[in-house]
């Protein structure tokens, strides 16, 4: 088998392309490297609003200092100022317009190392997701205490010395008393304050009996409540449920009650009915008879006609055969 012959590399040629690579990543590192540092040093400007603080010192701070959320930078100290009064250092920020909707007036600001104990200080906003007011341009940021080991050194100072001056007005008071010389000294050396003491803790001390007293009856009360009271919530609930069951009866009365009205309504209606067709029957009999007595008054009359004739005069009675309806007597 035959091995073919590797073609050897002619570096001379591949020269060009590799300065020409090599010339490309150095601009472009470069470019970059160029680009950070202008924006660094305010050369080259994102959109950014102006925030103020009032801090009471501050060391370590300059123009330049990182501002940061959360270890993430979003502006610098642009400028800071002595207050006219010197009450304090007025800042002021320049934040990155992005991370406006963030920073609300419920924030805080302070200064911080966010690496060790040595870095140096960066300025910290602490913010509140989702609570107060987005802060526009020109307004300003409550500050807070710095955290960080110089802080926390003043601060252990600062309570050294009230400690220290705790302990030289004990150490004084216990001169005084022990003085003799002194009110204090001559109060605390009479036996009038022992003798009032004694007092005061003897009515303490009956106090303290008439309280236990007290106790003990409250037990003995919230001992009896608790074997009475569930006998009468048991009474109670029985009465419930009882009332409960009559007021369920009680819903069926109304309907038996109109059920009742409802069958005398129908019960007068038939007796009006009756009446009425006993007032027509009634009137029925009353035209009858009134017809009855024409008819018998004109008979009447006609025999009267016929007793005048004196064919027939001698044989007709000289009063009415049939008397009238209503007549008594002839």
């Amino acid at each position: 088998m035959a091995f073919r012959k590797i073609k050897q590399i002619n570096w001379m040629e591949m020269s060009g392309l590799l300065v020409g690579v090599v010339s490309t990543v150095a601009v472009m590192i470069f470019s970059l490297v160029l680009y950070h540092y202008l924006f660094d040093t305010g050369v080259i400007k994102a959109q950014e609003y102006k925030l103020y603080s009032n801090f009471e010192k501050a060391l370590g701070l300059r123009p330049g200092t990182r501002v940061q959320i959360s270890g993430v930078d979003v502006g610098q100290i642009s400028d800071m100022q002595i207050k006219p009064d010197g009450n304090g250092v007025l800042m002021e920020f320049s934040i990155r317009q992005e991370f406006q909707p963030m920073i609300t007036d419920s924030a805080i600001v302070y200064a911080i190392r966010d690496q060790n104990m040595i870095s140096a200080r960066v300025i910290n906003i602490d913010i509140k997701k989702g609570k107060g007011r987005v802060l526009s341009d020109g307004e300003s940021l409550p500050a807070g205490k710095a955290q960080d080991i110089e802080t926390i050194l003043e601060t252990t100072n600062e309570l050294l010395g009230r400690v220290s001056h705790l302990v030289d007005a004990a150490d004084e008071l216990v001169a005084m008393a022990l003085d003799t010389g002194t009110t204090v000294g001559a109060l605390f050396g009479s036996r009038a304050l022992y003798d009032n003491i004694d007092r005061q803790i003897n009515r303490f001390n009956d106090i303290t009996l008439l309280s236990k007293s007290v106790l003990s009856k409250t037990s003995v009360l919230l001992d009896t409540m608790n074997s009475g009271v569930p006998s009468l919530l048991n009474r109670s609930n029985e009465v419930t449920i009882t009332m409960g069951n009559l007021l369920n009866e009680f819903k069926t009365l109304p309907n038996q009650v109109t059920n009742i009205l409802n069958s005398m309504d129908t019960t007068v209606g038939r007796m009006d009915n009756l009446v009425t067709n006993f007032s027509s029957v009634t009137n029925g009999l009353q035209d009858f008879m009134n017809t009855t007595e024409n008819t018998l008054q004109n008979a009447d009359d006609l025999m009267t006609g016929m007793s005048k004739m004196w064919l027939l005069r001698s044989n007709v009675p000289k009063h009415d055969s049939v008397p009238f309806i209503g007549e008594t007597l002839w």
